[in-house]
């Protein structure tokens, strides 16, 4: 596997975890295994911001790595905005 591949692949990681740990938290099922994977898959979006990171230090120039790190900082930002709206509905 080359440098490349690896690099699309651990930029993909947050930019399924962020969608899918929102969509949990609004789903209306719950158990202990559900919350399990909204935990690390929160954790995962947040952290996409390292993702891209390393998929750019991994990847270099590729316009393919470029994309998928704008939307790393998407995640970031989807994770971030989903908790301040939780505050703020909270605080209203």
């Amino acid at each position: 596997m080359n440098r490349k591949t690896v690099a699309i692949i651990i930029e993909l990681i947050p930019i399924i975890a962020a969608p899918l740990a929102i969509a949990l938290m609004l789903a209306a099922v719950d158990s202990t295994v559900i919350r399990w994977v909204i935990n690390i898959a929160t954790l995962i979006g947040f952290l996409g911001f390292v993702f891209f990171i390393v998929g750019r230090i991994i990847g270099k120039k590729s316009k393919v790595i470029i994309f998928l790190g704008i939307l790393d900082i998407l995640a970031t930002l989807s994770i971030v905005g989903f908790y301040v709206l939780a505050i703020i509905s909270i605080a209203l």
